[in-house]
């Protein structure tokens, strides 16, 4: 039977680390490697449930099965030997807090044979905090298996990095999400219904990260999404068609003005256009923004390589400009200037 068959996508990975529960043969201690909603702590907590798993010797079981206690108890997430730690409303994870884990991992299992501590946002721990963690990556005590969630292992010290297993969770092809969502997502079985290509628009959103795709289908979340992407296009569309720079103006300043808005709308303006600039040379290439492929191959049509490359240059630029903190009006007016000429 499967392993890990409720969590989409990474199906190597999934199998490999299976089977290494299955021998008991985990290691001690993993990093667990993902952007931003790609299912790291799900994952973790299905680690947990598998390795402690009654049915884990049967091969003719699911990984975890999901049915008997243990698997019951720590996927609703009432397990007492499954302990959680995060930064929460701090900037980062602090020494104190990693101490006080390290001091509940001498104490021993009250339910399951393993206690497990999960450690969310490991990449902010403070150099303090991963120097404090260091002697259980190093000499773990008996019964504890270790799992670190990060977005990126840059943010460890090297001595956290070789002490820990990476597994890194790979995007999620779109029709996996799309099939999850409507599985799982009164709102998403709405939107398909709805058609005009709203659900394929959150899909498109999210890239291969079902828990943001999950939160865009929010109703507040979804509404911004899509304005945001209407935003977007309007910008493209006044960009490539070469209108005057009265007209671009116009599009551009309808962009936001405040600077963490104005960052998250040119992360899509930048792929829109990206998008535009791959059709010419790649006709069938996987696209970013766009859900409608004769939409944007029409668009990429209407303006040639050179222009359709200064417009994405001009995005980069305007991109490089905000995060160093340049005047968000100056950025604007630049960027007009540069995709009129």
């Amino acid at each position: 039977m499967g392993c890990f068959p409720d969590f989409v996508g990474s199906d190597a990975l999934t199998a490999r680390i299976g089977d290494a529960v299955r021998r008991g043969r985990l290691s001690h201690a993993y990093l667990i490697e993902g952007p931003e909603g790609s299912g790291k702590r799900t994952f973790a907590t299905m680690i947990a449930a598998a390795v402690s798993c009654e049915r884990r010797g049967d091969e003719g079981a699911d990984l975890p099965c999901g049915a008997c206690p243990a698997c019951k108890k720590i996927l609703s997430l009432r397990s007492t030997d499954v302990h959680y730690l995060d930064r929460g409303d701090r900037a980062s994870v602090p020494v104190e807090a990693v101490r006080d884990l390290r001091r509940e991992m001498a104490l021993s299992p009250t339910e399951l044979d393993t206690r497990f501590f999960i450690i969310d946002d490991a990449d902010l721990m403070t150099p303090a905090a991963q120097n404090a963690l260091l002697i259980s990556l190093e000499e773990p005590p008996a019964g504890v298996l270790i799992l670190l969630l990060a977005t990126s292992s840059d943010g460890l010290l090297p001595t956290v990095r070789s002490r820990v297993q990476t597994l890194r969770l790979e995007p999620v092809s779109p029709d996996l999400v799309t099939a999850y969502l409507l599985r799982v997502s009164p709102e998403a079985k709405k939107l398909k219904a709805e058609g005009g290509g709203k659900l394929e628009a959150v899909i498109a959103a999210a890239h291969g990260r079902i828990g943001v795709a999950l939160e865009y289908l929010t109703p507040k979340r979804e509404a911004a999404l899509l304005k945001t992407r209407e935003t977007v296009a309007g910008v493209i569309r006044a960009a490539v068609a070469g209108n005057s720079y009265a007209e671009i103006c116009r599009a551009v300043f309808s962009l936001p003005t405040k600077r963490a808005e104005l960052s998250s709308h040119l992360v899509p303006l930048t792929e829109a256009i990206r998008d535009l600039v791959v059709l010419k040379r790649a006709p069938e290439s996987p696209l970013l923004f766009y859900v409608d492929r004769d939409e944007a191959k029409a668009l990429s049509d209407k303006a040639d390589y050179p222009r359709l490359v200064r417009v994405y240059d001009a995005c980069r630029d305007a991109t490089d400009a905000v995060q160093a903190n340049g005047n968000v009006q100056t950025v604007l007016t630049s960027f007009a200037v540069a995709v009129s000429r």
